[in-house]
């Protein structure tokens, strides 16, 4: 779940990301849920110490990278987005 932490997705985004993700009934299906999911996912990266960058989602490019990675679009297909993204971001210290 903390993978969702600070994942940011636009209220006008939210119905395309949502319609993309409707054959997953653990996908969030209005914008308050989804705004409860990730306040929940960053109160579990808080408590182990850990602090995202905020990440804009983008729901053409989700859709793409799903359909690179052959994966149906999904909950846990956007917490692997999220990874992805994420390390590739990362700068190494």
């Amino acid at each position: 779940m903390r993978d969702l932490s600070d994942l940011v997705v636009k209220p006008s985004d939210f119905h395309a990301l949502s319609e993309m993700c409707y054959l997953d009934p653990a996908f969030p299906r209005d914008f308050n849920a989804w705004s409860d999911l990730i306040a929940l996912a960053d109160s579990q990266a808080r408590e182990r110490h850990l602090f995202p960058a905020p990440l804009l989602i983008e729901p053409a490019d989700f859709r793409e990278w799903c359909a690179r990675m052959s994966l149906v679009p999904s909950i846990d297909a956007l917490r692997a987005y999220a990874i992805v993204q994420r390390s590739r971001s990362h700068v190494a210290g």
